[in-house]
């Protein structure tokens, strides 16, 4: 997540779950409770965790975009898969049938059936038969073998999507477990502040996110159409708590967050910050309008609305909620229109 100038601290029970056994990162060590920390050795140490983790809950997001598409891959792949057995079925069926057809009324030898017709004229109507029946079983025999192809080719690329999918679930796993560590190593840290400071940091959170709440109101600013859509959308999320993977509609990461407001005015936009970015046009931030997204880091990690004014609303980092900052409170990396 970001380092931000305007600290805010994770407030104990926003998050559900939390590992207990944590490994603190190089530089933050593993004091005795009884060693309180000051309150700027508290801002340094989870402004490191709050960065670490916004890098890994956009990957977490990525992985999510990735399952999803597998899945509905997978979905087609199966509906081929089905067509191309009921095919396979249908051509043996077939195929059965006339050879068991073939066998009662053309199952005589060439020489039986002249002995037996007495006619050359005989003969040779019966051997046009015979060969009819020949090509036809080819015809059939060669559809059912392209058919088991096409089944078989289906079952590759159903059995690799599979694969995929079981490789991103554990990828996703690992990306969760190492966010959770992150957010159970900011609770230990908070846990060694004083009572009295513990107590004004929970009430500095509350009081933000009190006010981010009263700030709540339809947009009337000067972006009009999809914008001013997006916009009012992300003024009606001020106050909601950072989730990561959130994407509304009581909690939102960044990337959720923005998505969703412009989903609210009719567009599609993918749920990753660095996805977001390479899938909407470029805008100079000398240009910035009232809609457009603001990027942080390169590739992205981050994501905001611009509301015009030099400020943004974003879902900044696990223990904050959506608010509106300047934008100037980190240097963005670019920006984009969608």
């Amino acid at each position: 997540m970001l380092r931000r100038s305007r600290f805010r601290l994770p407030v104990i029970g926003l998050v559900a779950t939390a590992i207990a056994a944590v490994v603190l990162p190089s530089g933050i060590g593993a004091a005795a409770p009884s060693s309180h920390l000051s309150l700027s050795q508290v801002k340094a140490q989870i402004a490191v965790l709050n960065s670490k983790a916004e890098r890994i809950a956009e990957a977490y997001d990525s992985a999510h975009n990735q399952l999803s598409a597998l899945q509905r891959k997978e979905a087609i792949t199966n509906r081929q898969l089905a067509a191309d057995q009921r095919r396979l079925t249908a051509v043996q069926s077939k195929l059965a049938r006339s050879a068991a057809a073939a066998y009662r009324t053309g199952g005589l030898s060439a020489t039986m059936s002249l002995v037996s017709s007495g006619s050359a004229e005989t003969f040779l109507n019966q051997t046009s038969t015979l060969e009819e029946v020949a090509r036809f079983q080819r015809d059939q025999i060669a559809a059912a073998t392209a058919a088991q192809r096409a089944m078989n080719a289906a079952k590759v690329v159903h059995d690799a999507q599979v694969a995929q999918q079981k490789k991103t679930l554990a990828t996703i796993s690992s990306q969760r477990s190492q966010i959770n560590r992150l957010i159970s190593q900011q609770h230990q840290i908070l846990n060694r502040l004083t009572a009295a400071a513990h107590r004004a940091y929970v009430a500095q959170q509350a009081a933000v996110t009190s006010h981010a709440v009263a700030q709540r109101h339809m947009y009337s600013g000067p972006a009009t159409g999809q914008a001013a859509a997006a916009v009012q959308f992300a003024y009606a999320q001020l106050g909601k708590p950072y989730v990561y993977g959130g994407a509304g509609p009581n909690s939102y990461d960044c990337s959720g967050l923005t998505m969703r407001a412009w989903e609210a005015a009719g567009v599609s936009l993918p749920h990753n910050a660095a996805a977001q970015q390479a899938s909407i046009p470029a805008v100079s931030l000398s240009s910035l309008q009232p809609g457009d997204l603001v990027f942080f880091g390169s590739p992205a990690y981050h994501v905001a609305i611009y509301i015009g004014g030099g400020r943004i609303i974003q879902a900044p980092h696990t223990g904050a909620s959506v608010e509106i900052t300047p934008l100037a409170y980190m240097p963005p990396s670019g920006a984009g229109r969608p």
